[in-house]
């Protein structure tokens, strides 16, 4: 203070003033309050705060602007794609917790040559050395639907980046009945592509992988949420998210990027009731026309296998050097038809490296546990899968497989993996009104603002990767407005049929 008081005086007279107070009082004790949360707590005055009391709180007591935390749990398209969104936004410091023992990715994932198994009984010494895409094989912006402009930019930019490659024309064919001389055979409809199917140049688990690599939110990789209160909404309006009995840390806001009965659990001992509701899962190969009452997935069987390319039975049969994918129709146990190397050359240029997809009613009455089949399950599907590609391309019977007293793939099959895709893909999608009964501009995702949770997904808009992509950037969207509404909850909608999934089986592509 000076000689005069001027100074003791002005500051006598600013906290005389009420306003003054409340910001002198905010600055001096910031710290105490952003670290310590239970004086926030008693500043708020609030025993139990929803996330709007919070939000509230953060904004007034504190006064100032500040990054949301979110954790979004699920590290495939979806969950990428609203990190992306929400970290772009500038409001939002995202947090991806992917269960990838490898890398991000889920059903658009890809093994790479030199990935190291878990099990390191489970070596494949011919299929270790290669790109293979064994779930999404195709990428494509869907036709039958509108708003998917900023998905096809991003496609764009994908493909000069070098990470997308279109396919070429004649190259993806529908494989149907025909008839040759009075028999049963099949024939090639190829498809018009029209710059509009693509597939990742390097494996489709290059496009989640440069959407992580961009390094702008961390993505936390082999990390299991816990089914059993592995998110927790706490008092103070936080998520808490927990991992192998280790709390990962308390988040503003929580972002549900995965499905199955997974997801169901995690959020079924939370208040966030009416999203937990769209989480509740069905397995089926079906869904009634009208949509059913639950989410429902497919499980679908993934055999890759290797073959002499010299003497390979399929190439003579399908006698199409253009051919690099395949629809399957004329075999009920199958789906699709891919050659790995076709998409991706193999440095061993005497081997074919196929991948094929059963159907649902396949996958359901040959189902076995997921991570952990059984030896005798898996040279029982793998023959039956065999069988049915030599039934669909007309081949010789054994032409795989061997003979009917030999091994499976005996002779021709140098080397072949099994996987089961058991919550492969959504057979409905959740669909929303308005009170004129017109669909929902929101459309996409769901989000209840009363907790600050939202879900987003393909089995929320379409179930491509295009609809996975665009529900996750919906989503952030919808956040980065500040919105504090809710929206996409029941009661204001009902489960649609996909009738594209319905004719393909694996997704919504054509």
């Amino acid at each position: 203070t000076n000689s005069n008081g001027s100074h003791y005086h002005s500051v006598t007279n600013m906290f005389h003033s009420k306003k003054h107070l409340y910001q002198s009082t905010s600055v001096l004790f910031l710290p105490l309050l952003l670290s310590c949360r239970s004086c926030y707590s008693f500043v708020a005055m609030r025993p139990y705060k929803t996330h709007r009391q919070q939000r509230k709180v953060a904004s007034t007591v504190l006064g100032m602007a500040h990054k949301e935390t979110v954790a979004v749990i699920g590290g495939g398209i979806a969950g990428l794609s609203c990190a992306t969104a929400l970290s772009s936004s500038g409001k939002f410091d995202p947090t991806v917790f992917d269960t990838g023992r490898l890398r991000p990715g889920g059903r658009c994932s890809s093994r790479l040559p030199g990935d190291m198994p878990k099990d390191p009984s489970d070596k494949h010494r011919i299929l270790d050395t290669s790109i293979i895409d064994h779930a999404a094989q195709i990428i494509t912006v869907p036709k039958q639907l509108k708003g998917f402009e900023e998905f096809q930019k991003q496609l764009d930019t994908w493909e000069a980046q070098g990470i997308l490659r279109q396919f070429p024309e004649g190259s993806v064919c529908d494989v149907v009945a025909s008839k040759k001389d009075g028999k049963e055979s099949f024939r090639l409809k190829p498809l018009a592509i029209s710059g509009n199917m693509y597939y990742g140049a390097n494996g489709m688990g290059s496009i989640p992988t440069s959407m992580a690599s961009a390094k702008v939110f961390p993505v936390e990789q082999d990390v299991w949420v816990s089914p059993n209160n592995g998110v927790r909404y706490e008092r103070d309006g936080k998520w808490k998210v927990k991992a192998s009995g280790k709390i990962l840390g308390a988040f503003d806001r929580l972002v549900i990027a995965h499905n199955g009965k997974c997801a169901d659990r995690l959020m079924s001992k939370t208040p966030a009731k009416d999203l937990h509701s769209l989480l509740r899962t069905n397995f089926s190969p079906s869904v009634p026309k009208w949509g059913g009452k639950r989410m429902t997935l497919n499980s679908i069987y993934s055999l890759t296998i290797a073959i002499d390319k010299k003497g390979s039975p399929i190439s003579k049969a399908l006698n199409n050097g253009k051919f690099m994918s395949g629809f399957v129709k004329n075999e009920p146990a199958l789906r699709f038809l891919s050659c790995q190397t076709r998409k991706h050359p193999n440095e061993n240029e005497d081997i074919e490296i196929w991948t094929v997809l059963s159907s649902a009613t396949f996958g359901k009455k040959h189902k076995g546990p997921q991570e952990n089949l059984p030896d005798e399950l898996v040279a029982k599907v793998t023959g039956l899968l065999l069988s049915a590609i030599e039934r669909s391309l007309c081949m010789d019977s054994g032409s795989l497989r061997g003979p009917e007293d030999s091994e499976p793939g005996a002779n021709m099959v140098l080397d072949s993996r099994l996987q089961l895709w058991g919550a492969a893909v959504p057979l409905n999608t959740w669909s929303t009104t308005t009170d004129n009964n017109q669909e929902d501009a929101n459309a996409g995702f769901v989000y209840d603002g009363e907790y600050g949770v939202g879900a987003c997904g393909d089995w929320l808009l379409d179930s491509s990767i295009a609809g996975a992509w665009e529900s996750g950037r919906r989503l952030a969207n919808w956040m980065s407005d500040e919105s504090e509404s809710s929206v996409g909850l029941p009661p204001g909608g009902a489960f649609q049929a996909s009738g594209a999934v319905a004719q393909q089986g694996i997704g919504s592509l054509k």
